[in-house]
């Protein structure tokens, strides 16, 4: 996965990693990186959103695009997003609208909730700095907690599929991915950002 990073031709390749985990004991170690691959350490563990917020922390002028590690991108899907780009707009590979969720939110053709296993580019100024405080409702779903984030900035999301074409899942082991009813922890992350920002409404 980071051999597949590093050749997507970006100015640096950041692997975020807490120095201990939330839900697992002991002290975390590497694994064996890449040259080429920064190695950004967390005091705090922020559960899957441990990928971005350490890198806003030590990177805030720049533009980020942040993915998860549990797939292989293909030459190719960097640029597709980078292509996509608009000057005041996230891009994302893939997304979905938060009326999914029965809530209020942007009107089509932009996207609510940015995927993050697919990638999503921002730059800097659209995430909320309030994103460090991320209730317990919204670890476990951090596409919704992040998603809000940036909606809470103004900044809309424009869906590239172009580079969805290049992002290939792999299999995730089974304890990490069946532990949370995820349409309930959906739901519990929209109502907290709507309870704390007034964010996302309910619809009718």
């Amino acid at each position: 996965m980071l051999h597949g990073l590093l050749a997507q031709g970006a100015a640096r390749v950041v692997l975020c990693l807490p120095r201990r985990y939330s839900r697992f004991p002991g002290p975390v170690t590497p694994p064996p990186l890449p040259r080429g691959v920064t190695l950004l350490w967390s005091e705090t563990d922020y559960g899957p959103a441990t990928k971005l917020l350490p890198t806003l922390r030590a990177f805030p002028q720049d533009d980020l695009a942040y993915c998860d590690d549990d797939c292989l991108y293909q030459p190719g899907w960097l640029g597709a997003l980078c292509a996509a780009a608009r000057p005041a707009e996230a891009v994302a590979a893939s997304g979905w609208s938060v009326d999914r969720l029965k809530r209020q939110g942007a009107a089509p053709p932009h996207g609510d909730i940015a995927q993050g296993f697919s990638g999503v580019l921002i730059r800097p100024g659209m995430i909320d700095p309030r994103v460090f405080d991320i209730p317990p409702e919204a670890r476990p779903v951090d596409d919704i907690w992040l998603s809000g984030m940036r909606a809470l900035t103004g900044t809309p999301l424009r869906l590239a599929p172009g580079a969805r074409a290049h992002v290939t899942p792999l299999d995730r082991p089974a304890p990490l991915q069946d532990t949370t009813d995820r349409a309930r922890a959906n739901a519990d992350a929209a109502q907290c950002l709507w309870e704390r920002f007034g964010l996302w409404p309910p619809r009718g």
